[in-house]
């Protein structure tokens, strides 16, 4: 049986890059493939969500290939919104799974700083369905629904809100290549603006540019000796209705997505030993925990609260610092979780990953299950 197994990866650092798509995707490729020296990708998948839109580039995977002085090579683009990064590796995986290929590179880049807040709000709300975007509806105002009803039927408060922030923002300050290195405080937090509440400023994911590359190989006698060999032996999709009602307890496509995930896997919930669960608003790391079957509902903020799933607790989760503090370049961001998830479990004792990634509202998702193996 053939085998999908992480080589390698790179990250650049996060926040805002003075760089367009195609020289950023070079410089992180590039970095990545000298580390890598005698590695040939056989493929290239390239991620993101609107350079059209962002900086007016097309074409991009042709162009990456041609900059990094590869060979004739299959190339396309994955593109799911803010799942995209996931989406691509989950494509690489099943082309090599196919045994039509034995080795290949996903590259995940997004320059969202050249737009004003304002059209970037607009972009990312175009993922939304028509009905909503005519109710004036914004993202945030869809994370705020999910956050306004777990606060009230579970009996939560912003207090505990806060200590989920706090949490995400001690996990970037750790993060050399974090957007957001903070040392937030309770006062801070609490007299932030107010986004859509209960979700105030540090509630809510930066804009961020960033690039994040990875090799992935099918042979492990090419693996590095002196890292861990880390399979990727379970991935699910989920696929929802974009016209959905938005403010549930639960996304329907998460859950989809961890179930075939955990089956593909052998896995179950207990297995995981770390995972970064997509929290573009903070609300959405405990929908997704919960939709994963780590926490009962209702039950993961009080894990938070009780530091549970601090970076060095029993089961961390975005020890990266999420998307709320790495940053979250969209396209990008679902395979820097991969990324993030292989070098946490090089340097700690952790054999099993969760990875999910959300495209829109709760709508596109992917779940993604990693192996530390002997």
């Amino acid at each position: 049986m053939t085998s999908a197994y992480v080589l390698d990866s790179h990250l650049s650092k996060f926040g805002k890059i003075d760089s367009d798509y195609q020289s950023l995707s070079y410089e992180t490729a590039n970095h990545l493939l000298k580390k890598n020296p005698g590695f040939v990708p056989e493929f290239l998948i390239f991620a993101c969500m609107a350079p059209e839109r962002y900086t007016g580039e097309i074409f991009l995977p042709a162009k990456i290939k041609e900059d990094l002085g590869l060979s004739s090579l299959f190339a396309i683009r994955s593109e799911t919104a803010s799942s995209s990064g996931a989406s691509a590796l989950h494509l690489a995986r099943y082309l090599l799974l196919s045994g039509k290929f034995k080795r290949g590179i996903v590259i995940g880049t997004e320059v969202m700083s050249r737009l004003p807040r304002e059209e970037n709000n607009l972009l990312l709300g175009s993922v939304l369905s028509s009905q909503q975007r005519n109710l004036a509806m914004s993202m945030a105002q869809g994370g705020a629904l999910t956050a306004t009803r777990y606060l009230r039927d579970f009996g939560y408060t912003r207090k505990e809100l806060f200590k989920l922030s706090k949490k995400l923002h001690d996990n970037g300050l750790e993060n050399k290549i974090a957007h957001i290195q903070k040392n937030l405080s309770e006062e801070e937090y609490f007299s932030s603006p107010m986004f859509s509440s209960p979700l105030c400023l540090y509630d809510i994911s930066p804009l961020s540019d960033g690039s994040c590359a990875v090799l992935l190989e099918t042979d492990p006698a090419r693996l590095k000796k002196d890292r861990k060999k880390i399979e990727i032996t379970g991935t699910g999709h989920g696929l929802g209705q974009v016209n959905s009602v938005p403010g549930g307890l639960s996304f329907p496509a998460s859950k989809s997505a961890f179930k075939q995930a955990y089956a593909e896997s052998g896995k179950k919930p207990s297995d995981i030993r770390v995972a970064e669960l997509h929290d573009a608003f903070t609300i959405f790391e405990i929908i997704a925990s919960e939709d994963a079957g780590l926490f009962p509902q209702g039950k993961a903020l009080a894990n938070v609260a009780e530091g549970i799933t601090d970076k060095r607790g029993k089961l961390p989760i975005n020890p990266s610092g999420g998307l709320k503090t790495r940053g979250h370049p969209v396209g990008v961001s679902g395979l820097a979780q991969i990324a993030e998830l292989c070098t946490f479990m090089n340097e700690n004792d952790s054999d099993t990953a969760l990875a999910l990634s959300i495209g829109g509202l709760g709508v596109n998702n992917f779940a993604t299950i990693l192996e530390a193996k002997k």
